[in-house]
């Protein structure tokens, strides 16, 4: 495995960033870029870098998303702004969105949800109307695209994550990518080195050699794997890679073309068969996109539905979303809405959301159970 090979050679070790080099600026025209020890660590750093200067930074961040977006504003010590999210698209509620850009952010933070693109078009013209900065967060957005670019190609900022289940990988890692001019000064300093690659390398390993439908029973019976679970953790100081990551991601390039065509057709293969279904949604993906399907998400008419569809099929990768929107979120007091703006969008979503798996060893046979649960 490549990835245990970066642990113990120095010129493997830098080959691998060579390659990780070429390939971040090639495929998503980073004018510089920075890798680090996850995408939250990677977030928070841009935050910080998009907001420093100002006497009482803020952020306008959508209401709804992984709560790493709350782990981040919280190690940047940003005021937390949030907008809603239209159901429909997964994208922001663009009513909402314009509120929150009026309270005058230092940024905005745009997230591509389970890989389904923003419309970057709109987004982005709105925030730079206002002078406010634009953080792509492409944690999620593996193989989709924005107008033929890659999403994590666009804003001032843009994140990629590394993680496991992120469809490229290195069992660990981020890497924050700058776009303009604005981004690029001052430059960031120096981070300190990654402490624990081997331990996330072996994480990664047991998590591919048990993702197969027919063994999750295995990795839910063991707890410290934290599969299939959404927690919030506390910030932490960011730090490089860890080369055994930088390795083992670099190794995986080859198959990321290749994966994300294969999420796409399981993706398609769901929503054909779920189309007309009364009692389930499916968001739509903007005309200029194309989505890289990271988890094929779906809406339920109701909690009770939703329940039933997960309780029915947690054996087969059907799984939640996030349970709770932001504005719930325990702890995170710093997070607040526009005054007399209703978030309904994201409490819907924290109570109906569900996900099918996407990712590669599922079969056609596979993706049939999983449909028969759905429907």
């Amino acid at each position: 495995m490549r990835g245990l090979r970066a642990l113990t050679g120095r010129s493997k070790g830098r080959r691998a960033m060579g390659e990780l080099s070429v390939w971040l600026e090639r495929s998503f025209l980073a004018q510089r870029w920075h890798l680090v020890d996850s995408g939250t660590s990677a977030l928070r750093l841009a935050l910080q870098h998009a907001a420093a200067g100002q006497d009482r930074p803020r952020v306008a961040l959508p209401a709804y998303g992984c709560y790493d977006l709350a782990t981040a504003c919280d190690g940047a010590n940003l005021e937390v702004v949030l907008y809603d999210i239209d159901p429909l698209t997964l994208g922001p509620e663009w009513t909402s969105y314009e509120a929150a850009l009026a309270t005058d952010p230092a940024v905005v933070v745009l997230v591509h949800l389970y890989g389904i693109p923003v419309d970057l078009d709109r987004a982005t013209a709105l925030a730079r109307a206002r002078g406010v900065r634009v953080i792509e967060d492409a944690a999620q957005g593996a193989g989709g695209s924005w107008q033929g670019r890659a999403l994590g190609s666009w804003g001032d900022y843009a994140v990629l994550s590394f993680g496991r289940g992120k469809g490229i990988t290195g069992g660990g890692g981020g890497a924050l990518l700058l776009h303009t001019e604005a981004a690029l000064r001052p430059a960031l300093p120096p981070l300190p080195p990654a402490t624990d690659g081997a331990r996330r390398l072996l994480l990664i390993l047991a998590q591919r050699e048990l993702s197969r439908p027919w063994l999750y029973w295995i990795p839910a019976s063991l707890p410290f794997l934290g599969l299939g679970e959404t927690r919030y953790q506390a910030p932490h100081d960011p730090t490089a890679m860890a080369s055994a990551s930088c390795g083992l991601l670099a190794g995986n390039l080859a198959e990321a073309v290749t994966e994300g065509e294969g999420r796409r057709r399981t993706a398609a293969h769901y929503a054909a068969a779920l189309r007309g279904n009364s009692q389930l949604a499916v968001p739509l993906v903007p005309r200029a996109g194309v989505a890289g399907y990271l988890r094929f998400p779906i809406i339920a008419a109701s909690l009770e539905r939703a329940q039933r569809l997960i309780a029915a099929g947690t054996r087969w990768g059907v799984a939640p979303g996030y349970p709770l929107s932001l504005q719930d979120l325990p702890g995170f007091s710093r997070a607040r809405s526009v005054e007399g703006k209703e978030l309904s969008g994201a409490r819907l979503l924290a109570e109906r959301l569900v996900t099918l798996p996407t990712y590669r060893h599922l079969t056609l046979a596979d993706q049939d159970s999983v449909v028969g649960v759905a429907v």
